[in-house]
């Protein structure tokens, strides 16, 4: 076997002498060898796929179709502690493979939207569809994750911004008290009723009906969604909704593993990022249904739930501490909470009366 052109090999044994195939047409026995790949050029041949084949890198495997050598491929560039982002894609964009080149362009001509995407949404818009050049590109950057990566680049665009939390909003080094109160409150009360306006009322219905049949509710929130998932596990539970809250991901893992016929799953996660509210729930679909309360519903989170309310609050593009949205999420779960109150009735108003009785001694 040879290869010949970029993307192809050539088959020389009895019957196929001469015939060429495409590169995904490699037999499943080479492939199962490990490192198959394609070149970051011209998608030939990998170091890996040499590597298999007892062939070295660098060599040709035809004396017409020479391989690329580890120096035409761009080096991996670590950015210093403040370093610039930008300035590195800039500087790098001219090396990159194509498709990376194409990703490289939409980001240093969107960089403020880029933290607001997932890495399927930047690999669609980017025009490169492909979301393992996008990969290879943060890591070309010398970051370990996505997240990580977007986080450098939005905190590089807010510049001397403490807190971006709405348009024409941002909170700055030179902000006196005054403005920082009118700023937050005023971004406030526009992501309320933004997300009022935007809050579908047949999908609230479909989730104050999802919860009020569970016969379990497993709430799960992280970081800063604590507040959110405990107000939660509180309201729900003082109606008799039977609910299950810890901040510890170790025993969700365990509660999830022993799944129950009528179990719901309500996630909280600005982002959708968080890998604790994202992996335990994926591997449960479609057993479990989930409702998830989102910045996206593009998110990772966003994609595997089964309703979705999305809090639009601009400020986490820029800082990983969702102030304004945590208002709009602790008001969705006021919705929910009443809905379910109306729906159970009389029931849900005498569980009520009976739980301000049962704290009237811890107040004066």
């Amino acid at each position: 076997m040879r290869f010949s052109g970029c993307g192809g090999w050539t088959r020389d044994s009895r019957g196929y002498l001469g015939r060429t195939f495409p590169l995904t047409s490699m037999p499943a026995r080479r492939k199962s060898y490990g490192g198959w790949g394609s070149c970051r050029r011209c998608e030939g041949p990998s170091p890996g796929m040499l590597q298999s084949l007892g062939m070295k890198e660098g060599r040709a495997i035809s004396s017409a179709v020479p391989l690329h050598s580890p120096q035409d491929t761009p080096q991996k560039v670590r950015i210093s502690e403040g370093g610039s982002v930008l300035q590195a894609l800039q500087n790098l964009k001219d090396s990159l493979p194509p498709v990376q080149r194409k990703i490289a362009h939409y980001i240093l001509e969107n960089p403020r939207l880029i933290a607001r995407m997932s890495i399927s949404t930047l690999a669609d818009r980017s025009g490169a569809k492909s979301e393992a050049s996008v990969v290879k590109l943060y890591r070309t950057l010398g970051f370990s994750g996505y997240h990580d990566f977007k986080v450098s680049l939005a905190t590089e665009v807010a510049g001397r911004t403490i807190n971006q939390v709405d348009e024409g909003a941002d909170i700055t080094l030179d902000d006196d008290i005054p403005t920082i109160k009118r700023k937050i409150f005023s971004s406030a009360i526009r992501v309320l009723t933004k997300t009022m306006e935007t809050l579908d009322p047949v999908l609230l219905e479909r989730a104050v009906d999802t919860l009020v049949n569970a016969r379990r509710i497993i709430i799960l929130g992280y970081g800063t969604s604590v507040v959110v998932a405990y107000d939660a596990f509180i309201k729900f539970s003082r109606v008799g909704l039977d609910c299950l809250y810890t901040q510890d991901s170790h025993i969700n893992a365990l509660v999830l593993a022993d799944r129950r016929e009528g179990d719901v799953l309500f996630c909280i996660s600005q982002s959708g990022e968080s890998k604790d509210v994202v992996i335990p729930p994926e591997g449960l679909k479609p057993k479990i249904p989930i409702i998830a309360v989102t910045g996206s519903p593009d998110s990772p989170l966003g994609k595997i739930a089964d309703i979705c309310f999305t809090v639009s609050s601009r400020e986490t593009a820029f800082r990983t501490d969702p102030m304004i949205g945590r208002i709009a999420e602790i008001a969705l779960v006021d919705t929910l909470f009443n809905g379910i109150v109306v729906r159970l009735g009389p029931s849900a108003l005498e569980r009520l009366g009976k739980s301000r009785q049962a704290l009237s001694y811890l107040k004066f």
